[in-house]
């Protein structure tokens, strides 16, 4: 290695931010699943929710878990996204 390639990685650190990793949870500050609805067969089964489905309810206006195939919210009953 020269030492015209530490110069440029110098410069190229100082200048790019990069992402450490691609799949990083964001730090939370409360339990993850308090807050979280799951569809019936997610909530039968007790899949985690790494092993879920996220669906957004434009009726209630959040997100919920379903698992498989589950396609109605199960706050309100909504089948429409």
């Amino acid at each position: 290695m020269t030492s015209d390639d530490k110069q440029d990685d110098s410069k190229r650190s100082a200048a790019i931010v990069s992402f450490p990793f691609s799949r990083v949870p964001p730090a939370q500050t409360t339990d993850p699943d308090s807050a979280v609805t799951y569809g019936p067969f997610a909530t039968l089964f007790g899949i985690p929710r790494e092993q879920t489905t996220g669906h957004w309810c434009s009726h209630c206006r959040k997100i919920w878990y379903g698992y498989l195939l589950e396609v109605a919210c199960p706050a309100c009953g909504n089948r429409h996204g």
